[in-house]
């Protein structure tokens, strides 16, 4: 989990144009906790941490530790889709759609095809 979760923190935190610090500040943290993690002095982050990291990185819990591959978390741990009528899916695809929204806004048209992607993936699944 902690490569993927290294490469996925770097990604948003590009990907939102925001630094290290400004993240780890914004979600409620210490200026180097997001460091710590890079650098492995932090190695297992806890769920209520990642879920603080991930609301500020506009992503899923979920997708920072690698159970999905959809940056709104559509999919459960176990790999499972929940309903269309779910309101957690309906929450996941705002979430996904205001990424996407920002992603076009700061001018990352790639990154936002690929979220798109990824969210038209899910649906097919489904």
């Amino acid at each position: 989990m902690n490569a993927i979760l290294k490469e996925r923190i770097g990604e948003r935190v590009s990907a939102l144009k925001i630094s290290w610090r400004r993240a780890s500040l914004e979600a409620g943290f210490e200026a180097g906790f997001i460091q710590d993690i890079i650098t492995g002095r932090s190695q297992h982050p806890g769920e209520d941490a990642l879920a603080s990291l991930a609301s500020v990185l506009k992503c899923s819990p979920a997708y920072l530790a690698g159970q999905s591959d959809d940056l709104a978390g559509a999919s459960t741990a176990r790999g499972t889709m929940v309903s269309a009528s779910d309101p957690i899916q309906r929450a996941d695809a705002v979430m996904a759609l205001r990424i996407v929204d920002e992603l076009l806004a700061g001018g990352h048209v790639e990154a936002a095809r690929v979220a798109v992607r990824r969210a038209l993936k899910a649906i097919a699944v489904e």
